[in-house]
């Protein structure tokens, strides 16, 4: 009896969550070996294809369920900005909330147990963005792995591993094709694997690219905020006696409206020794932008931040909804948040780049016509401890590889790097 009632979960859910932590694999295995590059990429080019095999593995009738793990699994850290308002009673309900959107995703993903359908959906899921939030990109899965990661080497990949799947007796009438389809799909593997690496023409060692630690409870208290820009312009200080050439800060590093205040000055002075690049608001119109200042040569210029965080940043939902919204969890004084209409591109004495901000860094049309190098600054503190940080950097590195592109990402609260298109090509500080 016990034996039984075994087999029988173990048909119903068992074999499923085994499915589901197959599929998370390649992010929290990975988490792991963050700091490792070889072993990384060696865990990579395992765990990614397992991922794929767990997904064309599910059995249709538990697709909901998979769904919800997955999304909770991949994305529960979304919900942990809520314990910086007064609301951190929803967190909870914020968590479920988004493994259900998910559940319903992959509900509609996995509807058939055809591997057509399933090769078909897998495929196709990264265009799949619920409420524009564009994070769930099965292909950045082989960011570290020795695959390719265009589109066409997907494909391949999870062509494949479904002919691996495949068992002598579904051939039916077509039993002589069964040696031949497994050649085949050792063939469509080894045409996946990434024999080529990409160079990047960067000189790291010209650049400083900061990490702060600045917690997200204190960083916007008038209290700390002269602290803050001691720090700012210590560190920048110290990247002069160092020879840099250029000097990078996060996201908001300066937690003002920085067009509006008195260090403009200042920062002009520095910029005429090293080149600065650094994050801010920009207030114009009662309206504030989250922005990227770059000082260089005794000028300066700024970019307005082009993609907004669903949610965080904008509500996209009807507009009776979203104001509603937007009051019920920020209060009735909740300030207008704006967006430039398009990415721009900056050149400067030592290094041309399009400065992108946060979650923008992480979409796909921020690397469309844009220059070799790419200069990314977040703070991670709402989201510290989870696992965003990787997450956003397998994203980063997925998108690096796919365009060839240099990232350089400069950080609060989680570590600052630089990615190259070259598999082993990062520099972690």
């Amino acid at each position: 009896m016990v034996l039984c009632l075994c087999d029988r979960y173990w048909r119903g859910y068992g074999f499923v969550c085994v499915c589901v932590l197959l599929f998370l694999l390649p992010v929290y295995g990975s988490l792991l070996l963050a700091h490792h590059p070889m072993p990384l990429v060696i865990f990579g080019s395992f765990s990614a294809p397992l991922s794929v095999w767990a997904y064309l593995s599910v059995p249709a009738k538990r697709r909901f369920f998979f769904g919800f793990w997955v999304g909770l699994g991949l994305f529960y850290w979304c919900a942990l900005s809520f314990r910086y308002n007064d609301n951190v009673f929803l967190l909870p309900l914020i968590m479920v909330l988004i493994a259900l959107c998910y559940a319903v995703v992959f509900y509609g993903l996995l509807y058939f147990n055809s591997l057509l359908y399933r090769i078909a959906t897998l495929w196709l899921s990264s265009y799949i963005h619920p409420f524009g939030f564009d994070w769930f990109v099965p292909d950045a899965f082989f960011a570290y792995s020795g695959f390719k990661v265009d589109r066409l080497s997907f494909l391949g990949v999870i062509v494949a591993i479904a002919l691996f799947m495949q068992r002598y007796k579904n051939f039916m009438f077509f039993k002589p094709l069964y040696a031949p389809s497994k050649i085949f799909a050792v063939v469509l593997l080894v045409l996946s694997i990434n024999w080529k690496q990409s160079a990047s023409a960067l000189d790291p060692n010209a650049l400083k690219v900061v990490q702060t630690n600045t917690n997200q409870k204190t960083k916007w208290q008038p209290e700390f905020l002269d602290a803050t820009i001691a720090f700012n312009l210590t560190t920048i200080q110290q990247a002069i006696q160092e020879k840099k050439q250029v000097v990078i800060l996060p996201e908001t590093a300066f937690p003002i409206a920085l067009n509006k205040s008195n260090l403009i000055p200042t920062l002009l002075s520095l910029s005429q020794q090293i080149t600065i690049i650094a994050g801010a608001l920009y207030e114009e119109n009662d309206t504030i932008y989250n922005s990227t200042y770059v000082f260089d040569h005794g000028d300066y210029h700024y970019a307005h931040k082009v993609i907004l965080a669903p949610f965080g940043e904008r509500m996209p939902l009807p507009s009776f909804l979203a104001d509603y919204l937007d009051r019920f969890f920020f209060g009735a004084d909740v300030f207008k948040l704006g967006n430039a209409p398009h990415f721009s591109d900056m050149k400067t004495q030592h290094l041309d780049f399009r400065p992108l901000v946060c979650y923008e860094g992480t979409s796909k049309p921020a690397y469309e016509n844009s220059p070799p190098n790419l200069v990314v600054i977040s703070n991670n503190a709402w989201f510290v401890p989870s696992i965003e940080p990787f997450l956003q950097r397998m994203l980063l590195k997925y998108y690096a590889r796919r365009f060839d592109k240099t990232i350089i990402h400069s950080v609060n609260f989680s570590p600052s790097y630089i990615l190259t298109p070259a598999l082993l090509g990062d520099r972690l500080y």
